[in-house]
Formats: C-alpha cells, sequence, structure tokens
C-alpha cells in the first residue's frame, strides 16, 4: 500500500516478517503520515493498521497500544464496562467482542460484580435487541430458579 496524495508514491512503513524494530517502524510511520499529510485519527488508524503484515498482529497490537497508552488498571475497566454502550450503527457481533474483551480483563472478582443487567443496560438504546434478551433473560432466570429449587428439595429428602 501506498499514497498517492498530490501524485506521489511513497511506500507505506510495514512492520513484520524480517522487519521487528518497532521503534524504527513508528519513527517511519510518523514521518510518513507527516509527508502525506494525513491528519485524520481515522486515517491515521487505519494507514497504521495498513502497516502491520498480519491481521492478528494488529488487532491485538493495537489493542495493546491503547491499553498501555491510557493505562486502563482494573478499576478503569471495570467501570468502561459498566458504562460501556452500544453505538447507533455498531453490529450486536462487534459489540458483544468490545465488551467481552473488556470482560474477559477483568479478575474473578470484578466479573462477580457484573450481572445480566449490565449487559442489558449497554444495549437499553437498541430496543428491538433489548426487548428480546430481557425476555429470554427473565426465561432462563426463571428455569435456573427451578432448577435450584429442585437440587434444594432434592437434597433435605436426603
Amino acid at each position: 500500500m501506498s499514497s498517492n496524495r498530490e501524485g506521489t508514491k511513497i511506500p507505506l512503513p510495514i512492520i513484520g516478517g524480517n522487519n521487528k524494530n518497532v521503534k524504527a517502524w513508528y519513527i517511519l510511520m510518523k514521518n510518513w503520515l507527516k509527508m502525506e499529510k494525513v491528519t485524520d485519527d481515522e486515517e491515521k488508524f487505519q494507514f497504521i493498521l495498513a502497516g502491520t503484515e498480519e491481521e492478528a498482529t494488529k488487532i491485538k497490537s493495537c489493542r495493546d497500544i491503547l491499553l498501555e497508552r491510557y493505562h486502563l488498571n482494573e478499576d478503569e475497566r471495570f467501570r468502561e464496562l459498566k458504562t460501556l454502550l452500544i453505538m447507533p450503527n455498531e453490529s450486536v457481533r462487534e459489540f458483544n467482542d468490545r465488551y467481552l474483551d473488556y470482560y474477559c480483563q477483568l479478575s474473578t472478582d470484578n466479573k462477580a460484580k457484573l450481572s445480566v443487567y449490565d449487559y442489558e443496560n449497554s444495549i437499553r438504546s437498541r430496543t428491538d435487541i433489548y426487548e428480546k434478551v430481557a425476555y429470554e433473560e427473565a426465561k432462563t432466570a426463571c428455569k435456573i430458579a427451578e432448577k435450584v429449587e429442585r437440587i434444594k428439595l432434592g437434597s433435605r429428602s436426603i
């Protein structure tokens, strides 16, 4: 991939394969973005993603870089998850990936503090989906309560 702004063709700096020097790549990429007059953050992000060789490396590295840059600690991740909202044009799958990414980074103690209601609040703006989840959650909760009661009553008779 190279840029064709103003008729120039400057190759995009690539990291991966034989080139594993992150600091050198960062400097080259920063200079490339300046020379190509890329100022929009979304566009910069796209070029940075394009500058990595493997898809898995792209996603994991970008996530790690953002976490490192913004220093999200356990409490901040927990608060972020509690206030996470689905975006208007975001698919449920994309949102769930984002939601579960935060969730998986939490300690067992903080995971225990979350409930299905936190998830429901995150998707409340999408009423069609929210109503279905809330209904299914109620049915599931009833089934679980009945199972627990049967187990409890069954253990009394022993």
